[in-house]
């Protein structure tokens, strides 16, 4: 289902064209959900939280916050690079994929703004910035990711993340690499 969504744009899969593809029957598709979007629901759901458990470790990993960000930020510019379609699908087409998959989107960013807010507090106690910052970055990297998607050019983010590293850095008053 992402992967198709991912290609084809959200609006333009069906059910039945999923399942021609996988060489499934509908009726089997229609005894597991009840309709494309909580197909895609599911299927979001499942990737998405892989990814958020990968930028979570880096979040909450040993080196200096400031080079956390910076893998984190590789990371997500590899996936796109490597994995447009399924990227495209979980930062692009989830918008117009309904309430389910846009709550668990929601659930993501805030367990990645708390987690960064709480490592920038645990950092530098009395010097962070406000909590809302948090939140901040991470739609300046989700628009990042869906820029360059746009685009059709993922392979800039790689070049950009040193840089994108560096003001997010800055935004959260961390210390450089």
């Amino acid at each position: 289902m992402l992967r198709k969504v991912g290609d084809l744009g959200y609006r333009a899969v069906s059910a039945e064209g999923v399942c021609e593809e996988l060489g499934g029957h509908p009726a089997r598709f229609y005894e597991l959900f009840a309709d494309k979007a909580e197909c895609f629901a599911a299927a979001y759901a499942d990737e998405i939280e892989l990814l958020c458990q990968e930028m979570l470790t880096y979040v909450e990993g040993e080196q200096s916050t400031a080079a956390r960000v910076e893998a984190a930020l590789s990371s997500l510019a590899k996936l796109a690079a490597a994995e447009p379609t399924l990227a495209r699908a979980l930062f692009i087409e989830v918008h117009v994929a309904g309430a389910s998959a846009l709550a668990k989107r929601q659930e993501i960013v805030d367990r990645l703004s708390h987690a960064i807010d709480r490592t920038c507090r645990e950092r530098r106690p009395g010097h962070s910035p406000p909590p809302l910052t948090a939140e901040f970055v991470v739609g300046i990297i989700d628009q990042a990711v869906a820029s360059a998607l746009i685009r059709g050019a993922p392979g800039e983010l790689e070049a950009a993340v040193p840089e994108l590293g560096g003001i997010l850095s800055e935004i959260l008053h961390l210390e450089q690499p």
